[in-house]
């Protein structure tokens, strides 16, 4: 058995292609952005031929820089953005449609015809999830409605649907292998959250045929073989990057969380064995499952946070790499009264509202990009504060010490607003790849590499920050986002 574990870090953004050794040090990584298109204002999609194809390059990228061969690889684990979902001809192998991603909010009209149906409170509880317009199946009713070649395939039987793991993987393994990851499923909001099944009749409800959807299987279990690297490497781990950055950051325990911030910024906390479904605007979901026992978590999302940072870089020019934004923000004590609410897609926990768009408000003669700048970060803190407000009120629980991981979190300033606004401890590890690392341990934990409590301990502390904003400006700041916010709320009128 080879000494490397192997990951793709599919994300939003990007993909990566990453090398452990077997105590989980990074020996060397490859990474490409993808290509993102914006049809029209409510519409996000990628390229999934592109993203296998870049996926494959950044792997053999790793090992070029490594030095190693397919031989020296014990494992492959894969980890993807969650909701994002493609449907592909299995004889050809080609995609019917661009991929459509987890931001984008094409369905919104069909979400609140669900709501005034009485629908939503009954789509929470089976399936975990507050209907919003990511969920799959009301994507894949939204293909078979408007893309012929979809509906020609699924009626011709040769259509297959996948998350990104299932579609990586399929491919990865020439069409030998068509399955998901518990994770990815139950983030689709297709899956039935206490049974562990898909949702026939939620499905079937909206026309999708049960015969497109993949096998759920365990995150640490047999995926099939790839010989696209070389020689022959098993495929033993796929879980969705929340979940799988939870997992890294050894949150195994009920009570226990992480926030990651990369494209959005995503909270995750472990509540345990028992699926219990919380409301108030967060989703419940399966964390992982190992063997036969399952460990659920609730999760608040706000779905533009880095990706807010990239707008001022792409879209306003404000900045020439997302990095500049630490210096450009630090550069002025405070926003100077500017609030920046980042609904460019909507708005996700606790607002839920796909109608909401952007507001950059408090705008005077005085204000400068270095403002707006500042805005940008202290909004995703912001953001973060308005999820835990409500996990503290539906799960009875305080939370008083955070660990963070993901791109973004390389920036101490955000990091540290994280803290002051949060009123929280927050801890960053020694490597902010938590997300990829998690793929990887659920790939050695089939192959017998590693245990359970070594995923216990397997990160280690870099920094630790604590809030050092007086409370009294804390709470005056925070009542003026919650009032930006509001202004931002049903902007579009289906």
């Amino acid at each position: 058995m080879g000494n490397y574990i192997m990951v793709i870090d599919e994300g939003t953004t990007g993909t990566r292609g990453i090398i452990f050794d077997r105590k989980f040090n990074i020996v060397a990584q490859e990474y490409q952005e993808i290509t993102q298109y914006t049809p029209e204002n409510d519409r996000v999609e990628h390229d999934a031929q592109e993203i296998f194809e870049k996926s494959v390059a950044v792997c053999q990228g790793a090992m070029e820089k490594s030095g190693l061969t397919s031989a020296d690889i014990a494992c492959i684990g894969i980890t993807n953005q969650r909701n994002t979902c493609v449907v592909w001809d299995k004889e050809t192998g080609e995609p019917l449609y661009h991929a459509i991603v987890w931001q984008d909010s094409r369905t919104g009209a069909e979400v609140e015809a669900l709501k005034q149906d009485g629908q939503e409170a009954v789509i929470l509880c089976e399936t975990g999830k507050v209907i919003a317009p990511h969920n799959n199946g009301l994507i894949l009713q939204w293909l078979l409605k408007n893309v012929p070649e979809v509906k020609d395939a699924v009626e011709a039987g040769r259509a297959l649907y996948g998350t990104m793991d299932t579609w990586l993987i399929w491919k990865l393994t020439e069409g030998k292998t068509h399955s998901v990851s518990y994770s990815n499923a139950s983030s689709s909001g297709c899956l039935n959250l206490e049974e562990g099944v898909w949702h026939q009749d939620f499905l079937e409800g909206l026309g999708v045929p049960m015969g497109i959807l993949p096998i759920i299987q365990s995150e640490s279990s047999d995926f099939g073989t790839t010989t696209r690297f070389g020689g022959e490497i098993p495929i033993t781990g796929a879980i969705a990057d929340q979940q799988s950055a939870l997992f890294a950051q050894g949150c195994l325990d009920a009570g226990t969380m992480k926030c990651t911030n990369g494209t959005g910024s995503f909270m995750d906390i472990t509540i345990g064995k028992e699926c219990k479904i919380a409301s108030g605007g967060v989703d419940n979901l399966i964390a992982w499952k190992l063997g036969d026992e399952t460990t659920y978590a609730v999760e608040g999302f706000v779905s533009v946070t880095g990706s807010a940072v990239q707008w001022l870089r792409d879209g306003l020019k404000m900045i020439k790499k997302s990095s500049d934004i630490e210096a450009l923000a630090a550069s002025v004590p405070d926003s100077n009264g500017v609030y920046f609410v980042p609904a460019l897609v909507g708005l996700t926990t606790p607002h839920n509202d796909p109608s909401a768009r952007g507001v950059i408000i408090g705008i005077t003669r005085g204000t400068t990009d270095a403002h707006i700048a500042r805005a940008t970060l202290e909004c995703i803190a912001f953001g973060i504060k308005d999820i835990i407000d409500v996990v503290e009120r539906e799960c009875n629980i305080r939370l008083e010490e955070m660990n963070v991981d993901g791109g973004a979190s390389e920036n101490d300033l955000l990091v540290q607003m994280l803290s002051d606004y949060c009123n929280a401890t927050v801890a960053r590890p020694d490597t902010v790849e938590a997300t990829a690392m998690g793929a990887g341990l659920m790939a050695a934990l089939y192959k017998d590499i590693i245990t359970l409590d070594d995923v216990r301990n397997i990160l280690k502390t870099d920094a630790v920050f604590t809030p050092k904003l007086a409370p009294e400006d804390r709470d005056a700041r925070y009542t003026q986002w919650q009032e930006a916010t509001g202004r931002a709320l049903n902007w579009i009128k289906y």
